[in-house]
């Protein structure tokens, strides 16, 4: 009978410890499946003014002869270099490239080339780069009107960068990664959980954009022609939910 009773009990106390062993499993179970994750986009902007400016322009000329093409080359180049410096800029600051020979011949009245040599036409690039990008805003509008002084001359190109741009980078991904870590929170928060920790963190498009463009590449954006311009950047960031 003693007998009897002590299997029953040792039976009983197996089966409880079987039991609480897969309450124990099956708790542990739920909260691994309650353990969840959230992936967020944290972004962040600012304006920053240009540092640098890069103006680049062509002047020309014509002459029966290389002299006398020469000549009238020289001219159009004083003439531009006075204009540059009335501006503000030193004669340092301009850089010119090598002279540029086109032979012109001589057409007939179907526009056919006949060989005959006609004259020679001369060109020459310069540029001016400079740190006081207000004054190559000013040159890349006033250059043109050498024009009206009757020399033949033209605007390239103009752009304005920012030579700092990895310092303000770095400002952007450290303030771009709070607002991500906020949105989560948030997120996380409405659903009854609490951020953990971070689990994943990668760098998204760095943009530079001209101030309120929407068209944002997927490939990144480096606006060059407005000096006041919008850096933007994104990352993607991914939390354990406790």
């Amino acid at each position: 009978m003693k007998k009897s009773i002590g299997m029953f009990l040792l039976g009983a106390t197996l089966a409880f410890g079987l039991a609480f062993s897969a309450y124990l499993v099956a708790q542990a179970a739920i909260k691994v499946s309650k353990s969840e994750t959230i992936r967020v986009k944290g972004s962040a902007s600012k304006f920053v003014n240009s540092d640098t400016g890069c103006w680049t322009g062509i002047i020309h000329a014509t002459g029966v002869n290389l002299t006398e093409a020469s000549r009238q080359l020289s001219v159009v180049e004083k003439q531009a270099q006075k204009l540059i410096t009335g501006i503000g800029f030193a004669d340092n600051n301009i850089v010119w490239d090598d002279i540029q020979i086109e032979t012109v011949f001589r057409r007939n009245e179907k526009g056919i080339s006949t060989g005959e040599v006609q004259g020679y036409h001369l060109s020459r690039c310069l540029s001016v780069t400079s740190g006081e990008v207000n004054r190559i805003e000013t040159l890349g509008r006033h250059f043109t009107n050498l024009v009206k002084l009757g020399y033949h001359v033209e605007n390239c190109d103009i752009s304005y960068t920012i030579a700092d741009l990895d310092v303000h980078k770095i400002e952007l991904l450290s303030n771009a990664t709070q607002n991500g870590y906020q949105r989560a929170e948030t997120l996380a928060g409405s659903a009854g959980g609490k951020v953990g920790e971070l689990l994943s963190a990668s760098q998204g498009i760095f943009q530079v954009l001209a101030p309120g463009e929407g068209n944002i590449s997927d490939y990144g954006t480096y606006d060059r022609s407005t000096i006041v311009k919008e850096i933007k950047a994104v990352v993607t960031l991914e939390f354990n939910v406790k």
